[in-house]
């Protein structure tokens, strides 16, 4: 006996109930057709803002051409990258090719190849490999000098099992501390394997298999639970930002970054000599004569401090205070932020005369912002690009001393 589909009636109006999976089918759709109109209307906003920002009368064909530009930049880095990948993925197959046959037929070295074998295998697991002297011999390897223990055996057992290699014979002289020993003297460090995923930057390769991860990852989420489905689904959007930017997670976050998430540099050539710039990129109360955003520089009274108050994102005022760690007259200048300010940054700022009479300024500018990487994309979204404020402050540096300088045409009577 089949049973009946719906579940009964409703006991306030009479009527029949739907089962749970129609209704369920019937409130998508109403919502997908309520929602229609302003998806609607969203897009038709999103349209006219962008025709309005490229049509503009006053600044549309800059505009226009800006964008052009950045497609073809685009166009170039898309191009270079997929040259990049094609090369990083013949290499990588060459190299699976060789390891296989390293593995297969390396038993038929020659005494000269398992002697470099073996020094390239000391260098994984002995912080002094240079301590110990390496001799092959008919595939018999015989290992002299000193070593540390506890570094001893373990160098030993990977040593035997390097293809090729029959024997190994070890009589160096292991040491509980170097500190009588020459060679076993100074800090030494152990070039061991970093695994590809926990390195700073990511291959061409490993970012696409990232990417690919991420995208299988998130389709298999449709069928999980909401609160599984939506953890995956994090999981797997940080996996492709990751792969995407090619920055480690800290840096992308700003947690644990230090003063180093977000470089920056930018350089001018001022038409000055370098003793007329000098005085004015060192003296850092100048600052707000042509730096806009630049508020007020106070100077303590050491003149190694300086308390800044300048104009960050949306109008918002940033104080902080920040220490000169080094400082070449005529040269070079240093600085880093205080311990516990909100954004921490480090900066040099250099300045290098050229043969035809200009000076070059060049400043390179390291710094964490509110939410890392993101934060410096957000500030970008909203008008206050570092990269592009320094330029623009450059610039005007470069006017402001131009304008000094520049010789004052004499007045005819």
């Amino acid at each position: 006996m089949r049973t009946t589909a719906f579940r009964g009636i409703n006991p306030i109006n009479g009527e029949l109930r739907q089962p749970a999976p129609r209704r369920f089918q019937l409130v998508r759709a109403e919502r997908r057709r309520r929602s229609h109109p302003v998806v609607a209307a969203v897009a038709g906003a999103c349209v006219g803002a962008v025709v309005t920002y490229l049509l503009d009368p006053d600044r549309g064909r800059t505009r226009r051409a800006r964008v052009r530009d950045k497609g073809s930049h685009a166009t170039h880095e898309v191009r270079d990258g997929l040259g990049v990948l094609g090369r990083d993925l013949s290499n990588r197959g060459r190299g699976s090719a060789a390891a296989a046959r390293y593995r297969l037929t390396g038993g038929s070295a020659d005494d000269r190849v398992l002697h470099e074998r073996v020094r390239a295998e000391l260098g994984r697991h002995i912080s002094h490999p240079h301590a110990v002297e390496v001799d092959v011999h008919e595939r018999v390897v015989t290992l002299t000098g000193d070593v540390l223990a506890g570094e001893d055996e373990r160098a030993r057992q990977k040593v035997r099992r390097i293809p090729g290699v029959r024997h190994v014979e070890t009589n160096w002289h292991v040491h509980q501390d170097g500190s009588a020993v020459p060679r076993l003297q100074g800090q030494g460090r152990r070039r061991r394997a970093v695994p590809e995923l926990m390195q700073q930057r990511w291959s061409p390769t490993t970012r696409l298999l990232a990417g690919g991860a991420a995208a299988s990852i998130w389709a298999m989420t449709k069928g999980l639970p909401r609160p599984l489905s939506w953890l995956s689904r994090c999981a797997a959007s940080a996996l492709a930002v990751r792969a995407a930017t090619n920055l480690p997670l800290r840096r992308l976050t700003g947690v644990n970054a230090g003063r180093e998430a977000i470089h920056v540099n930018a350089a001018v050539s001022i038409a000055a000599p370098l003793e007329a710039v000098w005085p004015m990129v060192s003296d850092y109360s100048l600052f707000p004569r042509f730096m806009p955003d630049v508020e007020e520089v106070r100077l303590s009274a050491d003149e190694l401090r300086s308390h800044w108050v300048i104009r960050g994102p949306a109008g918002t005022r940033i104080r902080f205070t920040a220490t000169e760690t080094k400082r070449e007259e005529g040269a070079e200048i240093a600085w880093k932020s205080t311990e516990g300010e909100l954004i921490a940054h480090t900066g040099v700022l250099r300045v290098d005369a050229q043969a035809d009479g200009r000076t070059r300024v060049q400043v390179h500018l390291c710094y964490n912002p509110i939410a890392g990487a993101a934060g410096h994309a957000i500030a970008g979204l909203l008008g206050a690009h570092p990269a592009r404020k320094l330029r623009q402050d450059l610039m005007r540096l470069k006017e402001h001393i131009e304008n000094q300088v520049r010789p004052v045409a004499p007045t005819l009577l």
